[in-house]
């Protein structure tokens, strides 16, 4: 929340202490390799992605938001990112779910 260019390459409705909210789940290029795989969805990585670190979008870090602070992150005109937003829409449920599951735990 404090890096002010950090892509969220997605923004999810889940459930929350009872409440549906809508939550920005970031996009980040260095995932630590022992980070937890059910704590990440995998991408292809980055030129700036360091040897041996991941690439992906990482549950852990996602925080709630409201429409007034969303902004369109725009992939047209970028090969790379243009393939992961196929890659994201064709996996659109699970990140979902796999959301939803690290709220629930985060929870109890």
């Amino acid at each position: 929340m404090l890096k002010h260019n950090l892509p969220c390459i997605v923004v999810v409705r889940l459930r929350f202490r009872g409440k549906r909210r809508d939550f920005a789940v970031p996009l980040r290029s260095n995932i630590a390799p022992n980070v937890p795989k059910d704590q990440y969805f995998a991408l292809p990585p980055r030129p700036t992605t360091r040897p041996g670190c991941r690439h992906g979008i990482h549950y852990i870090k996602m925080f709630p938001i409201t429409k007034s602070y969303q902004r369109r992150f725009r992939t047209e005109g970028s090969a790379y990112y243009e393939t992961l937003q196929r890659i994201i829409d064709g996996n659109t449920k699970r990140i979902v779910s796999e959301c939803q599951a690290y709220l629930d735990r985060y929870e109890r």
